[in-house]
């Protein structure tokens, strides 16, 4: 049996119908997480195959990356912000998401690179968005980051802002495994479910829409227009630059993390 884990988002529903479709459950184990927990999965053992965050890639070298699919976007994601009460340059300090790995990582990339500011970053232990107010920004990801999006003054949309910095697309998460562990059966059926869910995008938002509290028409959008399901040149480069950039952010003394 192969243990996939993948993320608990509505954005991962098309993969996830795509494999019920293909694989019988004797053949495959659904592990549905927060997306950071998909990462540490991938690291302990705890799976066979992982939709992983890329900001955990480098906390593991050990893996192949399958080249065709991923959750992606050209331009707008629609549901990976900064929430604020106050423009972006006036915040003290951003809360990160903790459930994320990758956009907390976009988002101090971000800071650094193309806003050039400097707010403390605060690292929760659990998600607490009570904590964003006043001067306090936020990273919200997923589909609380949909539901939430009307609350704001300021709204920052991250991979809008990765794209006006660098004219690429941007990969959130990619498919990956312990090397060796997938033979080229497993990697060729894997494939065509993953291309079969995302051929069928729109009858998963259909779907799903309503246990994620999710308007309808917004879901159809969502899945066939903000999210882009393939792992592309372009993403593939995107993936290289995060990667460089994001090794470069543990400079002392720049955008030191605190934890609460």
């Amino acid at each position: 049996m192969l243990r996939i884990a993948l993320v608990e988002y509505i954005n991962t529903r098309p993969f996830l119908d795509g494999l019920e479709k293909h694989f019988s459950a004797e053949e495959v184990s659904l592990l549905c997480m927060p997306p950071a927990a998909c990462g540490t999965a991938l690291q302990k053992g705890d799976c066979d195959l992982a939709l992983v965050p890329v900001g955990a890639i480098p906390d593991m070298p050990a893996i192949e990356i399958l080249p065709d699919y991923c959750i992606g976007a050209e331009g707008e994601v629609a549901s990976v912000f900064i929430f604020s009460q106050v423009p972006l340059e006036e915040a003290e300090s951003l809360v990160l998401d903790a459930h994320s790995r990758s956009s907390n990582g976009l988002a101090r990339i971000l800071l650094q690179h193309h806003w050039n500011l400097n707010p403390s970053l605060l690292q929760p232990k659990s998600r607490n968005f009570g904590q964003i107010k006043g001067s306090s920004a936020g990273v919200v990801i997923g589909d609380q980051a949909i539901r939430m999006r009307g609350q704001y003054a300021y709204v920052y949309d991250l991979s809008l802002a990765w794209q006006e910095m660098t004219s690429l697309p941007f990969a959130f998460a990619v498919w990956a495994a312990p090397k060796g562990r997938l033979d080229s059966l497993w990697r060729q059926r894997l494939h065509d479910a993953f291309k079969e869910g995302v051929e069928g995008a729109a009858q998963s938002a259909a779907r799903w829409a309503d246990k994620f509290e999710i308007e309808a028409d917004f879901a159809q959008q969502y899945l066939t227009s903000y999210i882009d399901f393939r792992f592309n040149a372009p993403k593939h480069q995107a993936l290289n630059l995060y990667l460089q950039l994001l090794s470069k952010l543990a400079v002392p003394g720049q955008h030191e993390l605190h934890y609460i």
